[in-house]
C-alpha cells in the first residue's frame, strides 16, 4: 500500500480524533485529505469504527445492479463506491442513491491509500468479447493464452504465494545442492511468502494489452484488484465476479489457481440462467465468488423461483408477440420470417441487448420503454434511467440483475437469501404466491 506523507498522516490523525469526539472533519485539514483521497471518499482515509458497515469497491459498476441487489433486495448496509466509465450509467446509479466514480478503471491504483480498509471487491467486466452477441474474439486461443499469462504474472506481482508451496530449486535456482537451501537451513522449512516480482500493475496490464480486443484485457482486473488489496494489507474478505457464460474454462481455472496460490480459502463458480430464478428475460452468466477465510458462508443457492413471462411482468394480455428486427423476408418452407425476428411474450423474453430499444409489440407496434426494459432485468419500475433511449437500453442490457446479485451475494453476507429474493420478486412482479417456513432454506 502506498504510504501517506507525514502531512497526510497528521491530517488523518486529527480527523479521527474529531470523529471520535462526534465532530466533523476540521475545515482546515479537509483540503489535505481530499487531495490525498481523490478520487475516493475522504472518509475512506479514516479507519472504520466498530459497527461500521464494510467497505466495498464495485468495478464496472454500471447503473446499479449489484448495488440494488445488496441494498434493496438483501437490505444489507455497506459502505460502497462504484467505478464505471459510462457517465450515463453513473448518473443512473447516483439517482438511485449509489455512489459512483466516473473513470477508466485501468487508470486507478488498486493500492491507493484510501483503499486500505476495503473488505470486498465486486467486478463485472464487459462481456461482448466473450458473448455470442459479440465478435467472440475472447475465445481465440492466442487471446486466451495472453490473458492467462497476465493472470499468472499478477499473482507473482502480488507476492502472496506461501513459500511452503515453492520448490527450493525454484526459489534458489543457482544452488546446485538443494541440501544447502538457505531457507531450509535456517527454518527447517520455508516460511512467509514469496517476494513480489517487482512488476507494477500497469506493467501487468501491458502484458494483457497484447490481445486483439481491449475488452478482453479488462478480465485481468478480476485478479489485480483483490490481490493488490491483499498485498497492500487491506482486510479483504471476498470478491465476486460476473461475466458471460462463454468465458473460457482456461481463464476461470487460472483465476481460481491464482486465488488459491495466494492463500485464498475457497473459490466457487456457477453458470446461472436468470429466467430460472423468476426473471422475465433470459440471461445466462457465470458468477465467481472467492473468499479468504474458512468458516465464511461462501455460496448460497436458492431453488428456482416461479417462472415469470414477459407479459406477466409488463401487465400485457396473453398471446402477444415481439418483433425484434422489423420486416424480414419470408422463408417459403416455413412461412415465417427469416432470421428468427419474433418471439412470444408468454414466456421469458430474449436476452436484452442495446438493440432491444427497437423491439415492438406486433399487435399495435408499441415499443418498450426504458422502465419496462429495466423491469425485465429485475429493477423497480420507478428506477430512473439516465441518458438517451439508446443509452438507457444499453445499460439494461449490460447490467447485473439485482435478483441475481442478491442470490450470489447472500452467502458472503450470511443472510437468508431465499426469503428475501422471493419477497422482492413477488412485490416486483405482483406475484401472488405463499411461502412456508420450508421455503426459507439456505444450502451452503
Amino acid at each position: 500500500m502506498n504510504e501517506p506523507s507525514p502531512k497526510v498522516r497528521t491530517a488523518i490523525h486529527v480527523a479521527e480524533l474529531a470523529r471520535k469526539a462526534g465532530l466533523p472533519i476540521p475545515a482546515k485539514i479537509r483540503p489535505v485529505l481530499e487531495e490525498a483521497a481523490a478520487p475516493w471518499p475522504v472518509e475512506w482515509l479514516l479507519a472504520p469504527l466498530p459497527g461500521d458497515p464494510i467497505r466495498v469497491v464495485e468495478l464496472f459498476a454500471g447503473p446499479g445492479g449489484w448495488s440494488e441487489g445488496i441494498a434493496t433486495v438483501l437490505g444489507v448496509k455497506v459502505d460502497a463506491v462504484g467505478v464505471d466509465i459510462s457517465a450515463d450509467a453513473c448518473a443512473t446509479a447516483r439517482m438511485a442513491g449509489h455512489r459512483r466514480i466516473c473513470a477508466d478503471i485501468t487508470t486507478l491504483d488498486p493500492e491507493h491509500i484510501a483503499l486500505r480498509h476495503t473488505s470486498a471487491v465486486i467486478i463485472s467486466p464487459p462481456c461482448p468479447a466473450f458473448s455470442p452477441a459479440g465478435k467472440l474474439s475472447g475465445l481465440e486461443q492466442r487471446n486466451i493464452g495472453i490473458l492467462c499469462e497476465a493472470v499468472a504474472r499478477a499473482g507473482d506481482a502480488a507476492g502472496l504465494m506461501p513459500l511452503y508451496d515453492v520448490a527450493c530449486d525454484e526459489l534458489y535456482p543457482d544452488i546446485e545442492d538443494m541440501d544447502e537451501c538457505p531457507a531450509c537451513a535456517e527454518h527447517g522449512y520455508h516460511e512467509g511468502t514469496r517476494p513480489r516480482s517487482g512488476e507494477t500493475w500497469d506493467e501487468i496490464r501491458a502484458v494483457a494489452a497484447e490481445v486483439s480486443d481491449p475488452q478482453i484485457a479488462l478480465m485481468l482486473e478480476v485478479v489485480i484488484w483483490p490481490l493488490a488489496l491483499q498485498a497492500a494489507g487491506a482486510p479483504i474478505r471476498w470478491m465476486a465476479m460476473e461475466q458471460s457464460s462463454n468465458l473460457p474454462e482456461d481463464v476461470l481455472d487460472d483465476l481460481a489457481v491464482e486465488f488459491y496460490s495466494c492463500d485464498w480459502a475457497y473459490t466457487s463458480r456457477d453458470v446461472m440462467e436468470a429466467a430460472d430464478y423468476g426473471l422475465p428475460s433470459r440471461r445466462k452468466r457465470v458468477y465467481m465468488v472467492a473468499t479468504r477465510y474458512y468458516g465464511t458462508v461462501r455460496t448460497a443457492r436458492i431453488r428456482p423461483l416461479p417462472p415469470t413471462s414477459m407479459s406477466q411482468a409488463l401487465g400485457w394480455q396473453p398471446g402477444e408477440r415481439i418483433n425484434t428486427r422489423g420486416i424480414r423476408p419470408i422463408d417459403p418452407k416455413t412461412g415465417r420470417a427469416k432470421g428468427g425476428n419474433t418471439f412470444s411474450a408468454d414466456g421469458p423474453s430474449w436476452c436484452l441487448t442495446g438493440k432491444s430499444r427497437t423491439w415492438k409489440r406486433e399487435s399495435d407496434g408499441l415499443r418498450l420503454t426504458p422502465a419496462e426494459a429495466g423491469l425485465l432485468v429485475g429493477f423497480r419500475r420507478s428506477y430512473d434511467w439516465q441518458g438517451s433511449r439508446s443509452s438507457a437500453f444499453q445499460q439494461s442490457a449490460d447490467v447485473v440483475s439485482p435478483i441475481m446479485a442478491a442470490i450470489v451475494l447472500s452467502g458472503v453476507f450470511g443472510v437468508l437469501g431465499e426469503a428475501l429474493v422471493r419477497d422482492y420478486h413477488a412485490q416486483l412482479y405482483e406475484m401472488d404466491y405463499l411461502l412456508s417456513p420450508d421455503d426459507f432454506e439456505m444450502v451452503v
